[in-house]
């Protein structure tokens, strides 16, 4: 019985050696660092820019509209332990806390007034902080703008790596000068001028190249179309002789089609990249606003 006893508690303190062990490896593993952002558009740059050196989580998963997003316990957890935390800011992120010290890339970035509705340029939207279009990064040069922002916040945590996050941010933003160069090379002669969508976000690629955005509903794809709105567009689709009513990814497409259906016009999807799905994600910021340049270009017809 004794020998039995004394047997028991060595295979116990081994089992609680384990358990310690393990538990450890754990903390060793939760406490690497790491960079956690919001947006595809900042992660896309914050991948590019820290390469396999820092791991990046995206704290909305892949396929989740940000507009409906709500973070789980587990996600506020992981913000908590970042290294850097990165967010759009002006409304995009209603969940983040100022007490949770994150940075808002809307600092480093040219913003520009929010394009109203047609019938709401008197009204004050919810969805943005004041008059702010808070869609920046579908400003190419607002992308080069928050990558050197990146590169210097990233190398003032992680210093010893410096030379290699300013290496890859310079080969980021040759990149995004080369889509900036194809942008305004496919957009710059155009039949039309205009294009048609449900939900205002692409108001800084018009300022950008030269085209405007009519949109059903302002800035939020949540808000409902009045029957004044859907006539007004309709109207304008008829008379302008559009032919093709765009979308964005993870926003119902019902009120495009209503619209199509009442003009012979036909629908298709924009990608404004809040958010992708994790197909897309593989094809980056800069080949999916090379699919967004193609069917603009398309709608416009450009030469």
């Amino acid at each position: 019985m004794k020998k039995a006893l004394i047997l028991f508690i060595i295979v116990l303190a081994v089992f609680i050696a384990e358990i310690v062990i393990f538990d450890e490896n754990g903390d060793n593993e939760e406490a690497k660092p790491y960079i956690a952002v919001t947006n595809f558009a900042l992660y896309d740059i914050a991948i590019h820019v820290v390469g396999e050196q820092v791991e990046v989580k995206k704290l909305i998963p892949f396929g989740v509209d940000t507009h409906t997003y709500m973070p789980s316990v587990k996600t506020m957890s992981e913000l908590s332990r970042a290294e850097l935390f990165l967010f759009i800011g002006l409304g995009m992120e209603p969940w983040i806390k100022k007490e949770q010290n994150g940075l808002d890339m809307s600092r480093f970035v040219h913003l520009k007034a929010q394009a109203c509705s047609h019938e709401d340029e008197h009204k004050h939207h919810e969805h943005g902080e004041g008059s702010l279009d808070p869609h920046y990064w579908l400003s190419i040069d607002n992308m080069i703008f928050m990558t050197k922002a990146l590169a210097i916040k990233a190398t003032e945590h992680f210093p010893e790596q410096s030379a290699e996050f300013q290496k890859n941010a310079q080969a980021y933003i040759e990149q995004l000068k080369e889509l900036d160069t194809e942008f305004k090379a496919r957009l710059a002669h155009c039949k039309r001028t205009e294009i048609v969508l449900n939900h205002n976000a692409f108001s800084y690629l018009g300022e950008s190249y030269g085209f405007t955005s009519h949109s059903v509903t302002g800035l939020s794809p949540d808000e409902q179309a009045s029957a004044k709105q859907m006539r007004e567009i309709i109207d304008l689709v008829k008379n302008e002789g559009i032919e093709i009513i765009f979308f964005e990814s993870f926003v119902s497409s019902k009120v495009s089609e209503t619209i199509a259906k009442e003009t012979g016009a036909r629908v298709d999807s924009l990608q404004p990249l809040a958010n992708v799905t994790e197909e897309e994600a593989g094809r980056g910021y800069i080949g999916l606003m090379r699919e967004n340049l193609a069917k603009l270009s398309s709608a416009m017809e450009c030469e």
